[in-house]
């Protein structure tokens, strides 16, 4: 069939056999069985799907994030199994980059569009993604999926609706990709790091206290979670300056948001970039009433205890 996009693919066949919850993975089973599903917010996802049905996907970038290149250290500071989180991640190709990295075990992202799963399986076949559905999902198409492989997943669902789960049914969805137990009382199956680049700008700027509460509760002690976020830093009015997504977050917001969790050790600014670089970067933005637009790279800790 054809993409919103126009490109030919080949149709995608379901794993029927997770249907009635043969899987031979105890954990994807554990997962399919869990109860309640990740379920799918209807407003939330049409919003989104809109997005995602226009001709350029103008958060997507064909290569790895700088920042991720530079700092990619920063999330894989344990010499090995370290487990990253990669909230709203699109078909980004940052997640198959981290998948690469030795020091990784598991990368696992989740996207409320399915079809973002589904491209990002297309053009990575050597990560062998396979779909995997939930019995109450079997004959949808827009929810409840899982796509696993090769030292990553995707889960295709609502973020908000998974990080809100009931301890012991998000700890299911947190285990992924990990050989330790949520059952063992210890920290050590939740993640190891964070990797935000589009996550936190996307999302209604009223939800980014509740974002950072969960941010610190599937984070590991000693966890590190890097941030990029936008600063429409020069504008013609307020309503340029409150447009969005993606959203304005300077670095007094960010210090302001996280430095008030107990959870948060310290908040650094990395770095920040000119974001407007080429004529038609001024041009598309000055539209918006954008004059000046940078790119701020955090990295946010959390306590070892």
């Amino acid at each position: 069939f054809l993409s919103n996009h126009g490109r030919t693919k080949q149709k995608r066949t379901k794993r029927s056999g997770l249907c009635d919850n043969t899987t031979e993975n105890p954990t994807l089973k554990s997962i399919i069985m869990a109860n309640p599903p990740i379920t799918i917010t209807d407003d939330v996802q049409g919003f989104w799907a809109a997005r995602w049905s226009g001709a350029v996907l103008g958060w997507h970038k064909r290569d790895v994030n700088p920042h991720l290149q530079k700092y990619s250290d920063i999330l894989v500071e344990k010499d090995e199994s370290n487990r990253i989180f990669v909230p709203l991640c699109g078909k980004s190709v940052d997640m198959a980059y981290l998948s690469s990295n030795a020091k990784v075990s598991h990368v696992v992202g989740i996207d409320i569009i399915k079809q973002a799963a589904e491209e990002f399986a297309e053009d990575h076949p050597a990560l062998s993604l396979q779909e995997y559905q939930p019995e109450e999902s079997c004959d949808a198409t827009s929810s409840g999926s899982i796509f696993h492989g090769d030292d990553i997943t995707i889960i295709v669902g609502d973020l908000f609706n998974l990080l809100e789960m009931e301890h012991e049914d998000r700890a299911k969805y947190i285990t992924l990709g990990s050989t330790v137990s949520a059952e063992d009382g210890s920290t050590s199956y939740l993640f190891d790091s964070i990797y935000d680049r589009a996550s936190m700008v996307a999302i209604d700027p009223t939800l980014r206290n509740n974002y950072a509460t969960y941010m610190g509760e599937i984070l590991r002690p000693g966890g590190v979670m890097l941030l990029v976020t936008l600063d429409r830093r020069k504008v013609t009015d307020d309503a340029a300056k409150k447009g969005g997504p993606p959203f304005s977050i300077d670095e007094s917001e960010v210090r302001q948001l996280f430095e008030s969790h107990e959870w948060v050790d310290t908040v650094e600014l990395l770095e920040e970039v000119n974001d407007l670089t080429t004529d038609d970067d001024k041009k598309r933005w000055e539209k918006k009433g954008v004059l000046e637009l940078y790119e701020l790279v955090f990295v946010i800790r959390k306590k070892k205890s």
